[in-house]
């Protein structure tokens, strides 16, 4: 299914200039003009623009006083200012009102769409920041991941200490457990917000592509290089750039890498000067960095540098309390995506769902809802829904006292969670239901099996 086209407003008092701008902008969005600021200033708040465009000088409310009036009601809505009367003076105005951008009659088609481009851009940006940092004030959570187990908010608190550091970042952790994630996060949280965000697995790169992919090079440098290309460095300028797996950089690469890290310089393959780079780096592993120093595969040097302050990612059978409360977003995340109902696990999908071990971490509980969510055909997701390997073991043949251990610690956890989710819930069985995505009676059969039906408040 194709994207929509990106919306524009344009505003402007003569149908020429009007119609000009619609035929230069038409073929990559979907244009609305309007010939006043009053005259727009209601449709603005109707619709999701992507940017505006209006002229300085008009009748009634001018350019500069409709720049104002539009980012007090969408402070993220990009806006450019277009006259034949340009001043310097002007110029400063509109830019300490909020202005995007300013163009100055007469200006070539291409210009136009060079300055729309970069302005949709820009909102894209600023609205994704937005949207995440709504994201990172909810529940507690200042990283954005579900959960609140102990583990989870540890690695909050750090977080919340440093993502406005600019230092390096190591995030330690297991394959699925949200290592991106909590770089965006922390991307999000600093003042590089509105800048590029860029990631790069080293896993995904030939180890003999992997110095220009990361520096750039020039034209000539390597058989095939036909002309100049930036790198990622250079793409992240005044951002983050996120480097995953890194364990797997090449040991000759790894000196570059620390030459940015102190010195803040990198060279392009076939060049001789160095340029500056204002780059974050938040670097993630799955492995053991401190016995591939041990082993001569990564040098001691760039390892202490990167972990300035190391994060750990606990893996989910570390934070099995998270896993209700992981289901129900994870549920309602994919449900959007596949455009299907957002169906709930039925009572032995959901006990599958809690029991396994999860080797592949929050990425595998995503991929089993995911595949559940597509296989439903009733109310819930049942059992036979849900990967094979979730299908519960038969009893065993010792007459059943190892499985009989196994339900008594099964139950132990299930019993803490309960009594978290009323503490949370304020004693409301109603609202633990809700918060546990569970049918109110199937919540209340658990706390009388498991004793806690008198927790409920008799408020």
């Amino acid at each position: 299914m194709s994207q929509p086209k990106p919306k524009l407003m344009v505003i402007d008092d003569l149908d020429s200039a009007r119609a000009m701008m619609r035929r230069t902008l038409a073929r990559g969005y979907e244009v609305f003009d309007f010939s006043s600021v009053a005259e727009a200033l209601p449709a603005v708040e109707r619709a999701d623009f992507d940017a505006l465009i209006t002229d300085l000088r008009m009748p009634g409310i001018d350019g500069l006083a409709g720049l104002k009036r539009f980012k007090a009601k969408v402070p993220d809505l990009p806006v450019i200012l277009v006259t034949a009367f340009a001043t310097v003076e002007t110029a400063i105005e509109a830019m300490k009102a909020g202005a995007f951008d300013y163009l100055t009659k007469p200006f070539e088609p291409e210009q136009l769409e060079l300055v729309v481009a970069r302005a949709v851009e820009h909102g894209r940006l600023r609205r994704d920041n937005s949207r995440l940092r709504e994201q990172l004030s909810g529940a507690g959570n200042a990283t954005g991941m579900v959960g609140s187990s102990p583990a989870m908010r540890e690695v909050t608190s750090i977080l919340q200490r440093i993502a406005t550091a600019n230092v390096p970042i190591l995030i330690e952790g297991e394959s699925g457990t949200g290592k991106d994630l909590l770089a965006r996060a922390a991307h999000a949280m600093s003042a590089r917000a509105g800048k590029p965000y860029l990631a790069l697995n080293m896993s995904a790169i030939p180890e003999n592509l992997a110095e220009a992919e990361l520096f750039g090079h020039e034209k000539g440098a390597f058989t095939g290089a036909e002309q100049a290309r930036e790198g990622y460095f250079a793409e992240a300028e005044g951002g983050t750039l996120f480097l995953d797996e890194i364990g797997l950089l090449p040991l000759a690469l790894q000196p570059k890498l620390l030459r940015v890290l102190q010195d803040g310089e990198f060279t392009p393959v076939g060049s001789r000067k160095p340029r500056k780079a204002d780059v974050r780096i938040i670097a993630a592993t799955n492995e053991d960095l401190a016995a591939q120093v041990k082993a001569g595969k990564f040098r001691e040097d760039l390892w202490f540098r990167l972990r300035v302050v190391p994060v750990r990612l606990p893996p989910l059978r570390e934070r099995r309390e998270d896993i209700p409360l992981l289901i129900e977003h994870l549920i309602r995340k994919q449900a959007v995506r596949l455009d299907r109902p957002p169906r709930r696990p039925d009572a032995a999908a959901l006990r599958a769902l809690l029991d396994h071990a999860w080797p592949g971490n929050v990425r595998e509980l995503e991929h089993a809802l995911e595949r559940g969510l597509l296989l439903a055909q009733g109310e819930a997701i049942t059992l036979a829904d849900l990967p094979p390997e979730l299908t519960p073991a038969p009893a065993s043949a010792d007459g059943g006292d190892a499985s009989g251990r196994y339900r008594k610690a099964r139950d132990a956890w299930e019993r803490r969670w309960l009594e978290e989710l009323l503490r949370e819930a304020g004693g409301s069985v109603g609202k633990a239901a809700e918060l546990a995505g569970l049918h109110r009676s199937t919540l209340y059969e658990k706390l009388t099996r498991l004793g806690l039906a008198d927790r409920e408040s008799k408020g």
